[in-house]
């Protein structure tokens, strides 16, 4: 991976660890990764969310682990150590199918509106911040974002 590739590789794992934080305390846990598998239908189990987080922190240290959160730097070490480029554009794929809930080929206002009302997702936002994103999404195309805007948009 070129250094161009990894500055933008890691600006998109800090996007994505900013997207999981739905409380914004800067750090992810267990209950952020089973919001975010529940919202595109998977159940995760609150242990096996543990033990991916314990996990992803005893890979990077020897001392033992009594942490339950990941913060930013070690979010962007798994990623950087795990997910290569092939990886990330099937990652980006899915997280864009995921949000594109009438699978049109882009995410339109309604696939977000259906997307709050299904899950528990955006919760955390408060109106103001979900019209944000709102305005964002309708600023990048005019009926929606197609996957290759949402590439740019989190590659930026």
């Amino acid at each position: 991976m070129s250094t161009d590739d990894k500055a933008r590789f890691i600006r998109a794992v800090e996007e994505a660890f900013f997207l999981l934080d739905r409380d914004h305390n800067r750090s992810i846990g267990p209950e952020d990764f089973c919001t975010i598998a529940k919202s595109i239908g998977i159940e995760l189990d609150p242990n096996e969310a543990l033990l991916l987080v314990r996990t992803a922190l005893g890979e990077q240290t020897d001392d033992a682990i009594h942490e339950t959160t990941l913060n930013v730097d070690q979010y962007s070490t798994l990623m950087l150590r795990h997910v290569g480029s092939n990886e990330l554009d099937n990652e980006l794929r899915q997280t864009f199918d995921a949000l594109d809930r009438d699978h049109d080929g882009k995410i339109s206002r309604t696939d977000i509106d259906r997307l709050r009302n299904e899950s528990e997702f955006f919760d955390e936002l408060d109106d103001e911040q979900y019209d944000l994103i709102i305005k964002e999404l309708l600023t990048l195309g005019t009926n929606g974002m197609n996957f290759d805007q949402f590439v740019r948009l989190m590659m930026q």
